[in-house]
């Protein structure tokens, strides 16, 4: 079969097929992906073993985290090739080496903050300190701690490189610096935090302080943001159509994509189709990352019984890499 090529812009990637290789059928639901400076990839997963590391051409290298993590949610390294792995069951973010000795953890294990939530993000009455249900971590130049929080709070803490809690924002609502369902985060080069705010179908940019900069209502369900090395924003939009079967809003309806994007909001270009069955074409994607390269990982979840979202086939990826080539 001739290669599949998807493009944002003037850039074109490659859909690896069946990408990691047999490995690859041991996860169902790619919850994160990250790359450390040797270009490894660490996919963290729902399954038995929560961190498996990849070489870049699929080889398993490692396997750890059975004993340390309750559901995986995102997972980021740092400059430092630490990592920062976010559980959302059990409210903690841990930063471990790259072979899985916890080095810190920030959260206490089972013990969600009090939001007022009754059921889920819908029922949350007001922000509270961290964390219930933390989504993903982000670092800034000074290895300060971003955190958004999350399923059951409505709020983004930023902690010292210690763990010490320097300040929190956000709140439930759908006014500038408010939260419905705050998913995910990452900081750009010049320092702005970019917060995926998904059901409120939109990106939000603030200071590090919180200062509310700018909307982006131009997305689709972001479930993930990440700052390419070429300093351009990469989300992960979930949308409102394709495989997810839901009413989509007659203002963005969206499907499930890959969009690429200049830190200023000037769209680059986006990749996903109807077809979720497509190579390069997504049914939920969650988490992205991208390797020296330029290779794009980007992880899907896609068979949560508490999401709704039905039986696949055992062939159905959880997992694409994108080889760029040009």
């Amino acid at each position: 079969m001739p290669d599949t090529i998807v493009s944002a812009g003037d850039m074109k990637f490659r859909v690896v097929p069946g990408w990691p290789g047999p490995e690859g059928a041991e996860f169902r639901e790619v919850a994160g992906v990250a790359v450390d400076s040797q270009g490894l990839v660490y996919v963290f997963n729902r399954g038995e073993r929560p961190v498996m590391v990849f070489e870049p051409d699929g080889t398993l290298h490692d396997a750890w985290g059975g004993d340390i993590f309750t559901r995986a949610h995102n997972i980021t390294i740092g400059p430092d090739d630490s990592i920062y792995a976010v559980d959302v069951a059990d409210h903690t973010v841990r930063k471990t080496t790259l072979s899985g000795e916890v080095l810190m953890t920030i959260g206490t294990p089972d013990r969600p903050s009090e939001t007022g939530v009754t059921t889920d993000y819908r029922t949350i009455t007001h922000g509270g300190p961290p964390f219930n249900q933390p989504t993903k971590a982000a670092l800034n130049a000074d290895g300060d701690i971003f955190v958004s929080d999350g399923y059951r709070n409505a709020r983004v803490h930023r902690f010292t490189a210690d763990g010490t809690l320097k300040s929190s924002w956000g709140g439930p609502g759908v006014g500038p610096g408010e939260f419905n369902l705050v998913h995910a985060v990452a900081i750009s080069p010049d320092g702005r935090v970019f917060i995926c705010d998904r059901e409120n179908s939109r990106m939000q940019v603030f200071t590090q302080d919180g200062e509310h900069l700018d909307t982006w209502d131009d997305v689709s369900r972001p479930c993930d943001v990440f700052v390419g090395p070429d300093g351009l924003i990469y989300v992960a939009e979930l949308g409102h159509k394709g495989g997810l079967g839901l009413a989509a809003p007659t203002d963005n309806p969206g499907i499930p994509s890959l969009s690429v994007w200049t830190v200023d909001h000037e769209l680059v270009g986006k990749w996903g189709t109807d077809d979720i069955f497509e190579p390069g074409s997504f049914f939920a994607p969650h988490g992205i990352a991208i390797g020296p390269d330029g290779s794009v990982y980007v992880g899907e979840v896609t068979v949560s019984g508490d999401a709704g979202r039905g039986t696949f086939p055992d062939t159905y990826r959880s997992l694409q890499k994108f080889e760029r080539v040009a």
